[in-house]
């Protein structure tokens, strides 16, 4: 069994929760649950838990909050529960760790359940649950790592190593600096709503380039970048294009 806490300022999800769980994931064993982040962080330290669910919006404290103060050197899995769809959200897929949306569905849950068991009963570390700590706190920052999904596995890499995206709609093909490009299930969508604190941009829907990369512009719409590709700048973006390279 795998030993959980649940951790929402609300009673009620708190509650729909716990039963969606009982009826769903009948390998969770829900140990106590926690109307604050500083409640939680006690129950953490104290139970030492295998798993997570933690509310990201609370009063006085967030969840991120909670992740702050480092309980149990943050030896646990986390599935986060939210309503958000923004940022925060990226960054937590990014660093492949799970999370559903409010209102709770049963598909979405039993699947991030399925996905911390794995990790759980391969004993993987929790470093992921730093590095998200790190990029939400340090947005925008060079030095940020992103886990980026293949079909091997997980990719982890610095954000200034990343030259481009290209999507043939499927998929997105990520170009790195000094090393072969990946191919990513994730869309370019997504790739663009957490990219673009990091100065990248996209100059066209099926690409989204590193701005920190680029090394001319061409005036028929070619931005050239370090690693000798052309890519087009489509004609509706290029005034904003020219306006953020020479911002940049």
């Amino acid at each position: 069994m795998i030993q959980a806490i649940v951790i929402d300022d609300e009673l009620r999800p708190r509650q729909l929760l716990i039963d969606l769980l009982q009826e769903n994931c009948p390998n969770i064993n829900v140990l106590a649950e926690a109307d604050s982040a500083e409640r939680g962080v006690q129950l953490i330290e104290n139970l030492k838990p295998d798993l997570i669910f933690l509310d990201v919006a609370m009063p006085k404290a967030s969840g991120f909050d909670l992740l702050k103060r480092k309980p149990n050197n943050l030896a646990f899995e986390v599935i986060f529960v939210t309503g958000f769809n923004d940022y925060a959200i990226q960054a937590i897929s990014f660093c492949a760790i799970g999370y559903v949306t409010k209102p709770i569905k049963e598909e979405a849950l039993v699947e991030a359940v399925k996905n911390a068991s794995q990790r759980i009963h391969e004993k993987r570390d929790h470093k992921r649950n730093l590095q998200l700590l790190h990029n939400l706190t340090n947005q925008g920052s060079d030095d940020n790592i992103i886990g980026i999904p293949t079909q091997e596995g997980l990719e982890l890499i610095a954000v200034k190593n990343i030259i481009r995206c290209e999507s043939d709609r499927k998929h997105t093909t990520v170009f790195i600096q000094n090393q072969d490009p990946l191919v990513s299930s994730y869309n370019i969508g997504k790739f663009k709503t957490f990219l673009e604190s990091y100065q990248f941009f996209s100059v066209h829907k099926s690409h989204l380039i590193n701005l920190r990369h680029v090394r001319r512009y061409h005036r028929e719409g070619l931005a050239y970048m370090s690693d000798n590709t052309a890519v087009p700048v489509s004609k509706i973006r290029r005034k904003e294009f020219l306006e953020q390279i020479n911002r940049f």
